[in-house]
């Protein structure tokens, strides 16, 4: 609720507006005797009329935790994921992201990713994404 020194400034501006429309009439029906009849003025477009453009939201980034993959670094040609499914372990080398993000976004209870790993192109373990804690490999 505006406070009383607040409310006089709004009616004012409030006051100046209707004056505003006022003339806006009168100027309005000086073309209309002019012409000997109405006018067939449209309506202005107000700048109260006018709504903001609701701008869609931005996708969060991912953060680690949801996206462990990150880009390859000079030295690194692949990534190596293993993963649990019905309880059976498997490892697959991967050079394509997109195919990882679609196994990392599969997760459930049937299907988990226990370990990521960047490799080189002789297949050592470069850097170790997901999965560098012991006690998180364990199914």
């Amino acid at each position: 609720m505006p406070s009383g020194d607040q409310q006089i400034r709004i009616n004012t501006l409030l006051l100046e507006r209707e004056a505003l429309f006022v003339r806006v009439h009168d100027l309005e029906r000086a073309a209309a005797k002019i012409l000997g009849e109405d006018y067939p003025f449209t309506r202005p477009l107000l700048p109260s009329d006018v709504r903001a453009k609701i701008r869609p939201k931005k996708k969060s980034a991912r953060t680690a935790v949801d996206d462990p993959l990150r880009k390859l670094e000079p030295g690194e040609t692949a990534w190596r994921v293993t993963w649990t499914q019905a309880g059976q372990t498997y490892q697959e080398t991967h050079d394509n992201a997109d195919a990882l993000r679609t196994l990392l976004a599969s997760q459930g209870e049937q299907l988990r990713v226990t370990r990521l790993e960047t490799v080189d192109a002789a297949g050592d373990t470069r850097t170790v994404l997901l999965g560098g804690n012991p006690e998180e490999d364990k199914p």
